[in-house]
């Protein structure tokens, strides 16, 4: 993992020498992988209107913020929950006054078109012979949400069932979506926007709102190390904006928190930090 993060950090800093080297104005967004997909169409149309060239790294937000740590560079972070912004401002990497906020996100399953494997529930992911993914609890957002749903939903027989389902833990939410992509996996815990990636590939199957005890919501700031502040400040504005937000609508995300938590059917608190019990770590 570590020679991962130090190659991502070498991989980084030749994008970022590249656009100094061409007198271009750049900007290196690290985003978490929750959002890649409308915030690459997000990227397209800020860059048609502004001129601005965006490159994009995606991974999980506790990968990001290693990375940030490690190189010290890039201009904008984008976060899944305000607990991983607060990391970042906490150990320096942001500007606080620069934080928006573009769009919340809820746990829920997500399960290969048609639902092959009839998953209607979360004790459902604990049959035998079901094959499940969850993202790494220690470094992805969607995966400490789903332990603690898991721990707080399930009782124990449950629990170990289900855990001797999952057959693999993805890096980020985009490797997650894939698995289920490739049909290498049944069910994975992740949001409901996954369905509004793949409509004609992935469902969505709600959790019972008593087993979801928090939601996400994505935020950007500027990084304290930009050496573009304005064209930072100006794309956080572009996706915080009606038409940024739009894209992330039509990806099935939620504008506001209301929204989110009609469709939970209750109120639910953004972010807030889960233990992850010490069985939960990967050694």
């Amino acid at each position: 993992m570590k020679r991962t993060w130090i190659l991502a950090v070498v991989v980084f800093g030749m994008i970022l020498a590249g656009g100094a080297a061409h007198g271009a104005e750049r900007l290196m967004i690290l985003c978490g992988a929750g959002f890649k997909l409308p915030m690459e169409e997000v990227i397209s149309s800020f860059t048609r209107q502004t001129g601005v060239e965006v490159n994009a790294t995606y991974g999980g937000a506790g990968t990001l913020l290693s990375q940030i740590s490690l190189s010290k560079q890039g201009d904008v972070f984008v976060a899944p929950s305000p607990d991983f912004m607060e990391k970042a401002r906490s150990r320096g990497h942001i500007l606080r006054e620069s934080i928006k906020g573009f769009g919340y996100v809820v746990p829920a399953i997500n399960v290969q078109k048609g639902n092959p494997k009839a998953i209607r529930s979360l004790r459902d992911m604990a049959r035998p012979g079901i094959k499940i993914a969850l993202g790494n609890p220690e470094t992805v957002f969607v995966g400490m949400l789903g332990v603690e749903i898991i721990e707080k939903g399930l009782n124990p027989q449950e629990r170990d069932a289900l855990k001797k389902n999952i057959v693999t833990y993805g890096e980020d939410f985009n490797k997650l979506a894939s698995l289920l992509l490739l049909k290498q996996v049944d069910a994975v815990i992740g949001f409901s926007s996954m369905s509004g990636w793949y409509p004609d590939k992935v469902e969505t199957v709600k959790l019972n709102s008593r087993e979801i005890h928090r939601i996400g919501v994505g935020q950007a700031a500027v990084l304290s190390y930009s050496k573009s502040k304005p064209a930072a400040e100006r794309f956080i504005g572009f996706l915080a904006s009606r038409e940024g937000q739009s894209v992330f609508k039509k990806y099935h995300y939620f504008g506001t928190v209301e929204e989110a938590n009609a469709w939970i059917g209750e109120k639910k608190p953004v972010g807030g930090e889960y233990r992850l019990p010490p069985e939960w770590f990967r050694k």
